[in-house]
């Protein structure tokens, strides 16, 4: 509809019309892809079925997707995949002003913490010198005797001697006065430190045999290793829905070198297991890509010092579906008001243990996403995302299923991504024989770990 002045480019949407309002001049097949675009990207904020009611209630984020599309009367070169990462994204400002008031919690917390101990401290301090105090106020009354080696004495004894002091007790007599008891008369010398030999005590306790106790021998100091070698690769691939490979999965590798000593194992040389040849190998310009040809990793003539960090890296693609370690498959049906999304995880490779496994489906919370059931690790909705963690997958438990169900389209759903670890071996063949100085021939002790990482995307 045009008039003097503006177009309007309309799209019916259900029981809505959508609206783009543009001047006589403006290029019409873009304007029509406008429309398209901010079509989808309602549709996406909405979910479910386009209503004013909906509309209503998600008129927020609607505003703020449509910012991401158009900005100052004029579209913007993006398309709805970025849209959506667009609005994903964390905000600086809001991580920023959450690390700020945490800090200030944590602060407090440790301004209490250190309060409260310094009102122990001084309750400590006053519960001790009230004690002292009374102790000493004991120790100085006059009502009161004292202790010595004869026995407990009064006050009137120690004044005047020649005074006789009564009895401290007075023993009862049974039939006569010529029957008493005298008091047990306690040494004179008072305690004794000094150092008691061994068999003075077990005379004292009427002898006994005992064991004499043998100093521990040290065990031998064993060589720290000099060098840390990891070998780690990365497994890329894109799945169907229904699990197939599609295109190439490439497998990229490295071979890393972290020298600890430079003074003892500056100058190494690496000897490596026999390798495949079909694969492309690159060689750092530091080390002799003659020797890498037999098996060496050492350095060049003109180097004095072997290189650190990636010294060999290498490159793998194929179209072989066996060659990754699972077989995933989904099942997506169409509800009335959503999708029911059924994933099934199976285990392809006996010999190998895969840890951390993580498969991600978009799911915004306006899906209002359900977990239905879930038979091995955990899932949960978090972060825009329906996320399931599995913290081992190896033959023992080969094999998972993941069902769930959200108020959104198929396509919203898709792509998902899956991430796993696999610890001590590697795709290509790559194992370390021995290391030795590259002069002295010297055998230097190291240490080698084996990583793949594997990130495979389902349904793009």
């Amino acid at each position: 509809i045009e008039t003097e002045t503006v177009r309007y480019v309309y799209q019916p949407m259900e029981s809505l019309r959508l609206v783009v309002i543009t001047n006589k001049s403006s290029n019409m097949l873009e304007d029509l892809g406008t429309l398209g675009l901010l079509a989808k990207v309602m549709q996406e904020c909405c979910q479910t079925r386009v209503s004013e009611e909906v509309v209503l209630r998600h008129s927020i984020d609607i505003v703020l997707a449509w910012d991401e599309v158009i900005s100052f009367g004029h579209r913007e070169s993006v398309t709805l995949s970025q849209v959506r990462s667009f609005i994903e994204m964390d905000s600086h400002e809001e991580k920023l002003h959450l690390m700020i008031q945490q800090e200030k919690v944590h602060a407090a917390q440790e301004t209490a913490k250190r309060r409260e101990r310094e009102l122990a401290n001084l309750q400590k301090d006053e519960m001790g010198s009230r004690s002292t105090s009374s102790i000493a106020r004991f120790g100085s009354s006059d009502s009161l005797g004292s202790w010595t080696s004869e026995g407990f004495l009064s006050q009137e004894s120690r004044g005047d001697s020649k005074q006789t002091a009564p009895p401290a007790w007075a023993p009862l007599a049974v039939d006569d006065s010529s029957t008493t008891v005298k008091p047990h008369a306690y040494p004179k010398t008072g305690m004794k430190l000094g150092r008691t030999k061994l068999s003075d005590v077990c005379a004292s306790l009427g002898g006994c045999d005992f064991v004499t106790c043998q100093e521990p021998v040290e065990a031998p100091v064993m060589d720290p290793e000099l060098v840390k070698i990891m070998i780690q690769e990365k497994v890329t691939a894109n799945l169907g829905v229904e699990g197939s490979l599609i295109g190439n999965a490439t497998c990229s590798g490295s071979f890393e070198v972290s020298i600890l000593d430079p003074s003892k194992a500056g100058l190494i040389c690496v000897k490596l297991a026999p390798q495949l040849q079909d694969l492309k190998y690159v060689v750092h310009p530091h080390l002799n890509k003659a020797s890498h040809s037999n098996g060496l990793l050492q350095v060049r003539k003109d180097q004095s010092r072997f290189p650190t960090g990636e010294c060999l890296k290498w490159q793998l693609k194929t179209s072989d579906d066996s060659f990754l370690p699972v077989a995933m498959s989904c099942w997506l049906t169409a509800l009335g008001d959503g999708t029911h999304v059924i994933v099934e995880l199976e285990f392809a490779n006996s010999s190998a243990a895969l840890e951390n496994i993580s498969i991600r489906f978009p799911a915004p919370a306006s899906s209002r996403p359900s977990i239905a059931s879930v038979s091995l690790g955990d899932a949960e909705h978090t972060d825009r995302h329906i996320v399931w963690r599995i913290p081992m997958f190896d033959s023992n438990a080969d094999s998972g299923k993941l069902e769930f169900v959200a108020s959104a389209d198929a396509a919203l759903l898709l792509p998902a991504r899956f991430e796993a670890t696999e610890i001590g071996s590697t795709k290509c063949p790559m194992d370390v024989l021995e290391c030795h100085h590259q002069e002295s021939e010297e055998a230097i002790p190291f240490v080698c770990m084996k990583k793949v990482a594997y990130e495979l995307n389902i349904g793009r």
